[in-house]
């Protein structure tokens, strides 16, 4: 598994945000003496440190949500559009309760690692096309400039690392499409060094929904799949899952006998999930998953997905974390990812929450928490619990953020005003 980190995000005039607004995944050790549990990548990034986890906060319509959809949403529909025709869903979402912003360029910027190499790619676009298009490859403290491109013009490219040849493919592609890439028609041309960033975007991009993984998207034929072709793997959620405390003693993945029941799986393969329990006198009962709660469920389906990252490393990103989970059961979760000799892979685990429960300085580091809130313009601000200089160490989160000290709470009115309405005569 190809190892990726997200180290920064910048963006404008996307969905909620009008503004130009940036998110750092990276530490700020002047605030923590806990500084083993951040993830190191010295030959990308040197003495810099990386957050495993990010979590944001906000009121319902604050815009958190569309902090990930960002990425895996816009960033998403621009990218693999070399394969698509030109009339697929648009890739421009302009903030709309503007004029002006309407018919503005969008813009975003990533700074990712991707092994031991760090890329920044940015590019603005309208529902026209591309505007700019720029793919840095930082090394050795030295920016190294791959390709810059305006509109349909290459405005220059590396000779080293990208042949003419290519460079003529993308500019004939273009000149066609002006709404594709030039990272995309790169990677299928094959680049290396452009293959290996186009990758990790793609990694970076994939975000998982709670009511996605209760769906098709994360079958339980495969996970079970998974599971049961992967021994090691299948020991590890099992201790995990004990570690919960979820009454599960073991977990049983067995292949389906039945030919009928194997043949509605895409695969012809279907399997048996069965959680064993313990019962009266201390027996032992195997249950099937579907008698299991949602909580119970939901857990299972993240270790399974999150495991192989804390080895192998990923990155997730994840709507609504605390959808379906028990307070405590998420807060493990967290943990998991904070303790360096479990997330030896460097996973990050990046989430939207309106769970406080959390907001603890022994589970959540003071710049793993961010915040986001509309202004009195209808515009999504994202902001850092760290710009709060007053805070001391020791200082309750969740009580200051409950009494709105942080902001990114809803305002709700008086609910004699909702009396005084309903009783009011015609």
């Amino acid at each position: 598994m190809t190892k990726v980190n997200l180290l920064r995000l910048k963006f404008a005039n996307i969905l909620s945000f009008k503004d130009e607004q940036e998110i750092f995944f990276t530490a700020e050790s002047k605030y923590t003496n806990t500084s083993t549990s951040y993830i190191r990548n010295e030959k990308a990034i040197g003495e810099d440190l990386i957050t495993p986890v990010t979590a944001f906060y906000g009121a319902n319509a604050s815009g958190k949500s569309n902090v990930v959809k960002v990425l895996c949403k816009a960033l998403y529909a621009l990218l693999g559009r070399s394969n698509q025709k030109e009339d697929n869903d648009t890739f421009y979402m302009p903030f709309l309760l503007n004029d002006i912003s309407k018919t503005t360029p969008s813009f975003i910027e990533t700074d990712f690692c991707v092994e031991d190499k760090r890329y920044i790619f940015n590019c603005s676009y309208t529902d026209k096309g591309i505007n700019d298009e720029n793919l840095i490859l930082i090394a050795n403290n030295d920016k190294i400039k791959l390709y810059n491109r305006k509109n349909t013009e290459i405005c220059s490219y590396h000779k080293d690392i990208i042949s003419k040849y290519d460079i003529q493919y993308a500019k004939d592609s273009i000149t066609k499409r002006n709404d594709l890439l030039l990272i995309d028609i790169l990677d299928t041309r094959g680049v290396e060094e452009i293959k290996n960033a186009y990758k990790g975007l793609i990694k970076i991009i994939r975000m998982i929904t709670p009511s996605l993984i209760l769906n098709l998207l994360f079958e339980l034929d495969n996970l079970a799949e998974k599971l049961y072709e992967d021994k090691n793997l299948l020991d590890k959620v099992i201790e995990f899952v004990k570690y919960a405390d979820l009454g599960i003693t073991d977990i049983k993945i067995e292949e389906e006998k039945n030919p009928e029941i194997a043949k509605l799986s895409k695969k012809n393969k279907a399997y048996n999930i069965n959680f064993e329990h313990k019962g009266v006198n201390q027996n032992k009962y195997l249950l099937p998953i579907t008698t299991e709660s949602y909580g119970t469920s939901q857990y299972f389906r993240y270790l399974t997905l999150f495991t192989p990252a804390f080895l192998e490393g990923g990155i997730f990103i994840v709507d609504e974390l605390d959808e379906n989970l028990h307070p405590m059961v998420l807060a493990k979760l967290i943990e998991m990812f904070n303790n360096p000799n479990i997330n030896k892979g460097g996973a990050q685990l990046i989430f939207t929450t309106h769970n406080t429960s959390i907001l603890k300085s022994d589970i959540l580091k003071r710049d793993e928490i961010w915040f986001v809130e509309k202004n009195e313009e209808g515009c999504s601000e994202v902001y850092p619990l760290t710009e709060f200089k007053s805070i001391r160490e020791g200082f309750n989160y969740e009580k200051g953020y409950l009494e709105g000290r942080f902001g990114a709470i809803p305002y709700l009115g008086d609910i004699k005003e909702l009396e005084a309405i309903l009783n009011a005569k015609e």
